[in-house]
């Protein structure tokens, strides 16, 4: 999972860099603005399953029953199920993304290229199912070589189009191609254990009562993660939206990181908290070490090294991006803190939690914004960034303390 999280750096820094220094500020700031809306709708159309997917396959693969044919096939129902929904989720979305492209610039260009973006919506869901799958059976190999597979075409292929000097909605169709791609290698190689499509009213009930929590979780992280790109095109220019899109682009490997951390822990905290709740508390503190360690150590190093790292990868006009990612680097810090705790929420089934810590980290986000988007550009885009996530850390990880008595990670974060 880490090696297909750092091979994900080729396609979130090293394809913006050479997109940067080939082409105008200004298609900069547009091509910002189209992959901002598509991260918006890719997190929304997933309706936030994920993590309940792999407790729930979790669960009931560790099962223990003489009839293992009937669990697997009622494993396999429930998997065709979600299937279906997220399919139509991912349709949905395509939909509004494409008429969001019309609402959010008045550039031909940007229109066409959401547009044909917009398709590569649909596989999502499903592609989320089959990690899912995949992470609850111990399968995270697979994970990693369609990872791996499709983040070398999502960079290769555009760097030649770049180069030849294709417009960006050429480039966004070669992405929709991958992402197609990257959805046949799950349909291969995973094991089917029931039809792709179908619907039991059963499950269909149990999905459906935790898709309101979990669908209105995503879509305030989504709107958390955009917004503040979404303010800049509209409350200041589209050089400051590229200043804030290039320093951004250092937290998507983090963010994929991190979410592959949580998802692989995922199992492990749904099977130890069936056995002790207690002890989920325990667990999670020590987990946090690691990323905390490494969180803090980006932040002390950023100051040091970040305007020389922007003007290698992106060229010297970039260099004054430098606070920007400063603060950034800083925000990864509570980051760590939310994606870990919110996993320990699902396995306890405190979902509500998580969503009122991400409809604060909305408001805090938007109130920043406006406030200090128009004075400071792509800096005030940054501390925004920073405010939203700390006040979810401090929320969250307040009432976790309240409701695990072992969870203590006041003096790790001190430290």
């Amino acid at each position: 999972m880490v090696l297909s999280g750092i091979i994900s750096v080729a396609n979130s820094i090293v394809l913006w860099a050479y997109f940067a220094r080939m082409r105008e500020i200004e298609d900069v700031g547009r091509f910002s603005i189209v992959m901002g809306l598509y991260s918006l709708f890719y997190g929304v159309c997933t309706l936030g399953l994920s993590p309940f997917l792999i407790s729930e396959i979790t669960r009931r693969n560790e099962i223990q029953s003489d009839d293992s044919l009937h669990n697997k096939s009622e494993c396999g129902s429930f998997i065709s199920t979600v299937s279906t929904i997220l399919l139509v989720s991912g349709i949905i979305c395509a939909c509004l993304m494409t008429i969001s492209g019309f609402i959010v610039s008045s550039s031909s260009s940007v229109m066409l290229a959401i547009a044909i973006l917009s398709i590569a919506i649909i596989p999502t869901g499903l592609i989320g199912v089959e990690e899912a799958s995949a992470i609850a059976s111990g399968r995270t190999r697979l994970i990693a070589v369609a990872t791996i597979l499709e983040n070398l075409l999502r960079t290769i292929i555009p760097f030649a189009l770049i180069w030849f000097g294709f417009d960006i909605w050429i480039i966004c169709l070669s992405f929709v191609v991958v992402r197609f791609a990257a959805l046949s290698i799950y349909l291969i190689s995973s094991p089917r254990q029931a039809r792709f499509f179908g619907f039991n009213s059963d499950e269909l009930s149990k999905v459906w009562k935790v898709v309101p929590t979990f669908a209105s979780t995503t879509i305030l992280v989504s709107i958390n993660w955009q917004v503040a790109i979404v303010f800049l095109g509209i409350l200041s220019s589209e050089t400051e939206t590229a200043k804030f899109g290039v320093a951004s682009r250092f937290l998507i490997p983090v963010s994929i990181l991190m979410a592959s951390y949580a998802d692989v822990i995922q199992p492990i905290i749904t099977s130890v908290t069936t056995r002790s709740v207690e002890k989920t508390g325990i667990y999670l503190s020590k987990i946090l070490t690691l990323p905390l360690i490494i969180a803090t150590s980006a932040a002390i190093l950023s100051p040091f090294l970040s305007r020389s790292v922007l003007t290698l990868f992106f060229g010297i006009k970039y260099a004054d991006t430098a606070q920007a990612l400063d603060i950034l680097a800083i925000s990864v810090i509570p980051f760590c803190i939310v994606m870990i705790v919110a996993r320990g929420l699902v396995a306890t089934n405190s979902q509500p939690i998580d969503l009122m810590a991400n409809a604060i980290g909305v408001v805090v986000c938007i109130s920043s914004c406006i406030l200090l988007i128009p004075r400071y550009g792509a800096i005030g885009a940054a501390i925004a960034q920073l405010l939203s996530f700390s006040a979810m850390a401090l929320f969250e990880s307040t009432l976790f303390s309240r409701k695990l008595a072992r969870f203590r990670i006041s003096q790790k974060v001190v430290l």
